[in-house]
């Protein structure tokens, strides 16, 4: 599993990546939100793509995301697609029953080298949703597995729960 409190970073992204916000809007959130941003370095962020590697956590996709969780490693799965307005995709987050407490670390699946893993809060994945599921395909992993959502760019999102070991 992943211990959050040993992985290193910095609450400033530094580089030209804006895959979590256009700098326009990174810049206008407020700073209680900021607060709640913490980027990967390197060597966290390698740490946290290898543990993700070793434990499949989305087993049985075919490499692209277009089957995630269907090796039958999870004891439920959920899936929302083309969701009609951001208000319905708030509302299926917030039925998955993550307490907004938790943490969530956010993977890109297929960004470019150097792109940090972010660390937060359910509760920033559910309010800033559609920022967040609005590039490129993206994992968010609760760090002791508990947990896996998987968002691929055609607009489908699933959510994995029980993980079994």
């Amino acid at each position: 599993m992943i211990n959050t409190e040993q992985l290193t970073g910095s609450k400033t992204l530094h580089g030209d990546t804006w895959l979590y916000f256009p700098p326009k809007q990174l810049e206008a959130l407020p700073l209680e939100h900021k607060d709640q941003l913490f980027y990967l370095d390197k060597e966290s962020t390698d740490k946290v793509y290898k543990i993700a590697d070793t434990y499949n956590v989305i087993c049985g996709d075919d490499g692209w995301g277009n089957k995630p969780f269907s090796g039958g490693c999870y004891k439920n799965v959920e899936r929302i697609e083309r969701w009609a307005s951001e208000e319905e995709l708030k509302k299926w987050m917030y039925k998955c029953g993550v307490p907004f407490k938790s943490k969530a670390l956010l993977l890109p699946v297929f960004s470019s080298v150097g792109t940090p893993v972010l660390l937060t809060t359910w509760k920033m994945v559910v309010k800033y949703a559609e920022t967040f599921f609005s590039y490129d395909n993206l994992i968010i992993l609760e760090p002791k597995l508990k947990w896996c959502l998987y968002y691929h760019h055609d607009d489908i999102i699933h959510f994995a729960e029980g993980r079994r070991f």
